[in-house]
C-alpha cells in the first residue's frame, strides 16, 4: 500500500525502489498488478451524490 500510495503521490519508481531496497522493475510491476485494484476500492468507498 504504501508504494501504491507513494506513485498516487508522484514519486518515481526509482525513488520508491531505492526507499524500499528493490529495483524500479518491481516497482513498476506490483502498480501494475495492485494499483487498479487500489484505485477500483477508492472509487466504491466515496458515496454517491444524492440526487
Amino acid at each position: 500500500m504504501a508504494i501504491l500510495r507513494a506513485r498516487e503521490e508522484g514519486a518515481t519508481f526509482g525513488s520508491i525502489a531505492e526507499a524500499a531496497g528493490t529495483s524500479s522493475q518491481a516497482v513498476q510491476e506490483i502498480v501494475r498488478r495492485h494499483g487498479q485494484v487500489q484505485r477500483n476500492e477508492s472509487v466504491r468507498s466515496i458515496p454517491a451524490p444524492a440526487k
